[in-house]
């Protein structure tokens, strides 16, 4: 037999994906990525925490769930609380909008 002749499966785009199929991919992904990003991220923190704090402000190391914890409460006091960046961007096109309105000549209100 020829190998040359030989032909790959046909694949599908991504495009073309039924919407069931896309879902699950995502899904999958999500439920990989996001709790791998999260460890990761608390073990970045525990790392460089139990590196530099005790030896600078002998402080006391922490465990992997104070590492979350400290991530979480920096993000709550720094970010004005979870969630709430919707609700940022919202106030700031209403006031972009404003801007805008009042710039245009000609209209009299």
């Amino acid at each position: 037999m020829d190998e040359s002749n030989r032909t790959l499966p046909c694949r599908r785009r991504w495009s073309e994906w039924p919407i069931g199929a896309k879902a699950g991919v995502i899904a999958l992904g999500v439920l990989v990525v996001v709790p791998g990003l999260v460890t990761l991220c608390g073990v970045v923190t525990m790392g460089l925490w139990n590196a530099l704090m005790p030896a600078i402000f002998k402080l006391p190391t922490i465990g992997f769930w104070q590492a979350l914890g400290l991530l979480l409460l920096s993000r709550i006091l720094l970010k004005g609380g979870v969630g709430h960046a919707g609700r940022r961007h919202w106030k700031r096109r209403q006031v972009w909008k404003r801007m805008q309105e009042d710039d245009q000549p000609g209209m009299a209100t």
